[in-house]
């Protein structure tokens, strides 16, 4: 067969060979993938589908094909519909691209920046855990400090209890880290601390201001395994976005 390729090429495929290589003929790539988020919905259209998301800290320049990667598996594995999202998380615009379109091939997945999304949006929520998401919308040019203040305080109105209210704030607490708001954070919490009470939160703030380098340290890392530990206990996430949004390896949520 080898030896008919070039009459092949002109005759059939139409290709004008100026150069030809041999490529490697066994391309066997064995891999897992974990998606950080897959369900299979069924909307009120009566579409079913498999959506897929993915939860991004940082721009990665290979997201394209992991995600056509993703695609193709979850497409030969479920046979229906597929819906792709990646929620990029980082403070600027991604850089990533999101669509292919070559010869033979188009392929796109929906790439979504809450940097670029209203806080609003996650603050009028019911709920306090995506209220907690606003920290990581767009301010509008709002003060951070006059948004935050809002965001605690939407926070407390919808939580019942005061460890309730120390989780929330524990895990709004490592969302801040990635606006670097930690200021602005502690500052807001000095005058809520007759709510979440500060003798009662083993991982308040205050407290990494007072201690050494050291114990600053050792407290952040309790507070991140705390988070872990409650996103382990309250959702059904996967080990890959618990460690993401914890900011822990995976090898340490597997232990948990």
């Amino acid at each position: 067969m080898n030896e008919a390729i070039p009459n092949i090429l002109i005759g059939i495929l139409g290709i004008q060979t100026a150069r030809a290589e041999e490529l490697a003929e066994r391309i066997q790539h064995t891999k897992e993938r974990i998606p950080d988020q897959l369900k299979k919905i069924a909307d009120d259209s009566g579409e079913t589908f498999v959506l897929h998301i993915e939860w991004q800290l940082k721009n990665d320049a290979e997201m394209i094909d992991r995600m056509l990667e993703y695609r193709a598996m979850l497409r030969r594995k479920y046979r229906i519909n597929i819906r792709q999202y990646v929620l990029f998380m980082g403070k600027t615009t991604s850089t990533m691209i999101n669509r292919i379109e070559e010869r033979g091939l188009k392929f796109r997945f929906h790439l979504i920046v809450l940097y670029q999304i209203d806080y609003k949006v996650f603050l009028a929520s019911e709920k306090p855990e995506q209220k907690i998401l606003a920290v990581l919308g767009d301010f509008c040019k709002e003060d951070p400090e006059t948004v935050l203040r809002k965001i605690i305080e939407g926070i407390k109105a919808k939580t019942n209890g005061s460890l309730a209210g120390q989780r929330h704030m524990n895990q709004l607490r490592i969302l801040v880290q990635l606006r670097n708001l930690e200021t602005q954070f502690n500052h807001i919490m000095e005058s809520v601390s007759t709510f979440f009470k500060e003798e009662r939160d083993p991982y308040y703030i205050r407290g990494f201001q007072k201690g050494t380098e050291k114990a600053t340290i050792k407290a952040a890392i309790r507070a991140s395994s705390e988070f872990a530990e409650r996103l382990i206990e309250g959702t059904d996430l996967t080990d890959e976005v618990i460690a993401k949004l914890a900011g822990v390896t995976v090898p340490f949520v597997k232990r948990k």
